[in-house]
């Protein structure tokens, strides 16, 4: 029998993380930020269950976040106390979360977990409490289409448009070069089926057909299957809809075992959670491609501090930072960005302000529409190379000039 919302959230209470950062208070001296008290940040993370690679990803920015800000002497002269819990990716898990952060933790303001799927019904609890909601990894058209005024999505466009990039180089490349037969592959979530239609819809006038769709368990990681099929088929361009880096990683180990060898390997996600890809593929990554909303080496303000914060935090031989974690960051960044700017945690003061100023983050400088969508920016295409990740379009953003890898070397 399925446990109710506030039976599992009553259990997992025990096992709440929570973290306080000690550090210097700021010298502001203004009423609203008197209080010795810190500002208390409520979050749920998949840090367990099949989204819990992104959401430990995730989970380290918000860390990070909160460590540079209280080295740095707090916010508007508080300190920044993260309550978190743990949602075992079980979206009721994390409704009931975001309910007792609320009611009975306090939480004076709100980010969101990573995932559409997580996002769009934690949002709603926000929402019921008029509390800001900043986010960085729900982009979904179904996150938006509530029409909350308190939900802010921190990355450069709508994750809809994110592939746009992978089409027009197709459109780019002669008419003779471009791939003859696509194949589309999507675990069952709002982010993947989202990223996937949008290309098929832009991808089959070049033309470009379809020659294979189908949705797949969040949970599989063995596409042997579904390699065999895809090779009998001669797809030539594989777009895939993966979301945990484990389903990307297992197919890509499942095509490699069969022989299925795609000139375009494209993921919704996967190559950009850099450490996790690399070292679950290690050669293997050559050639994949994703889209992107931040890279390591992006000159954006405020970006080397964060990167160096984070492998001090969390050091690896490869010394790489996944996207999530900049996402994560990201979300906080605008968050403290509104608070300093309305100089207390009111949080219709917050969402007002939000509403009508752009924000300088780690993903760039953006603001949103009515319904949380960021405006002004857009996403570019990386590509795997030489065990580097490379934005390859458009042009006129390519890493040192790079281009794309076509056909991609073989797994």
């Amino acid at each position: 029998m399925r446990a109710s919302l506030f039976g599992r959230a009553a259990s997992l209470a025990a096992g709440a993380v929570v973290l306080v950062s000690a550090c210097g208070l700021g010298s502001s001296t203004s009423s609203s930020t008197s209080s010795s008290q810190p500002i208390v940040v409520g979050i749920s993370e998949p840090l367990s269950g099949d989204k819990s690679d992104i959401g430990t990803a995730s989970d380290q920015g918000y860390q990070v976040w909160a460590t540079v800000v209280n080295n740095s002497g707090g916010l508007i002269g508080r300190k920044i106390k993260i309550i978190q819990y743990d949602n075992n990716s079980l979206a009721d898990t994390a409704v009931s979360q975001y309910q007792r952060l609320v009611t009975v933790d306090k939480a004076d303001v709100l980010l969101g977990p990573v995932s559409s799927a997580l996002v769009i019904p934690t949002s709603v609890v926000a929402a019921r409490y008029n509390k800001v909601f900043v986010e960085g990894t729900g982009g979904a058209p179904a996150v938006f289409s509530r029409h909350f005024n308190n939900l802010f999505f921190v990355q450069p466009a709508p994750i809809e448009d994110s592939a746009d990039p992978l089409v027009n180089w197709i459109k780019s490349l002669p008419a003779s070069d471009r791939p003859a037969h696509a194949a589309y592959p999507s675990a069952d979530d709002p982010f993947a089926t989202a990223v996937i239609d949008k290309v098929q819809t832009l991808a089959e006038p070049v033309p470009v057909p379809t020659v294979y769709k189908q949705v797949y368990p969040p949970t599989q990681t063995d596409f042997t299957a579904l390699g065999a099929q895809l090779k009998s088929a001669g797809v030539d361009m594989l777009v895939q809809g993966s979301v945990a880096d484990q389903d990307g990683i297992g197919a890509v180990k499942s095509y490699s075992q069969v022989g299925f060898q795609p000139k375009i390997a494209y993921f919704a996600n996967g190559p950009g959670s850099t450490n996790t890809w690399k070292s679950g593929l290690e050669n293997k990554v050559e050639g994949t491609m994703t889209s992107l909303d931040w890279l390591q080496e992006s000159p954006v303000p405020g970006n080397a501090t964060f990167v160096k914060a984070y492998l001090k935090k969390y050091p690896n031989k490869d010394n790489l930072v996944p996207s999530e974690a900049a996402e994560a960051y990201a979300a906080g960044e605008v968050l403290a960005a509104a608070i300093k700017a309305t100089n207390s945690v009111d949080n219709a003061k917050i969402i007002k302000w939000l509403h009508s100023h752009e924000v300088q983050s780690i993903e760039g400088k953006f603001g949103w529409d009515a319904d949380g969508r960021p405006t002004g920016s857009e996403f570019t295409l990386v590509q795997w190379q030489s065990n580097h990740l490379n934005i390859v379009w458009p042009p006129n953003l390519a890493t040192s000039g790079a281009k794309p890898t076509y056909p991609k070397p073989s797994w």
